[in-house]
């Protein structure tokens, strides 16, 4: 035999489960294939010793039902991700920018018949104003924001809160003056330094 078994050919014949002119035909093919030969050997060898470390007890009492019952259940499994493929692809992928548009279209005209209409403005009641309100964490604090766009700044009056005495320095904690390296830009002195 000059053409190779298939490969589920070759897996019955290791296993010693081919019979007739098959049977004849791999034989041929594995004289000039000593290593599937030794393979088949091996094979031989392993079920000897696996037959002699179980006991006939664990063996199933029908292993054929068990076989068919897995095959069975591949079946299953390979039809229903053919169905699942069938019924994905009949859903035209021109519909699914047509459905979103058609959403996104009803989603607005809903947006615009739910939102309150505008009150007009009347007297001082619907005034906005630029001053926000302020939080102040503690009862009986009083904050006023000020700000000044001529002089480029804002300031919070806290009134209710126990003044800062003088002597309190804070410029140990406003001011950090620690020399670090990433703050340091090259210069040829630390170029020449470093050769």
């Amino acid at each position: 035999m000059n053409a190779p078994p298939d490969d589920n050919t070759l897996a019955l014949w290791l296993d010693d489960e081919l019979e007739g002119e098959e049977f004849e035909r791999v034989e041929a093919w594995a004289v000039d294939h000593p290593d599937q030969l030794a393979a088949r050997e091996q094979v031989r060898k392993w079920r000897k010793m696996i037959a002699g470390s179980v006991p006939a007890a664990e063996e199933p009492p029908a292993p054929e039902f068990f076989n068919e019952r897995i095959l069975h259940s591949i079946r299953e499994s390979q039809h229903a991700a053919t169905d699942k493929s069938r019924k994905s692809s009949s859903w035209n992928p021109v519909w699914i920018p047509l459905a979103a548009c058609a959403g996104m279209a009803l989603a607005f005209w809903l947006g615009a018949l739910l939102q309150p209409e505008a009150q007009p403005i009347t007297g001082e009641q619907n005034i906005p104003t630029n001053k926000p309100n302020l939080y102040v964490p503690e009862d009986g604090v009083n904050a006023e924001w000020i700000s000044s766009a001529d002089a480029s700044a804002t300031v919070i009056v806290l009134k209710g809160v126990n003044a800062i005495p003088d002597e309190v320095d804070f410029t140990a904690t406003a001011l950090n003056h620690t020399w670090r390296e990433i703050d340091s830009t090259a210069s040829s002195d630390n170029l020449e330094s470093e050769e």
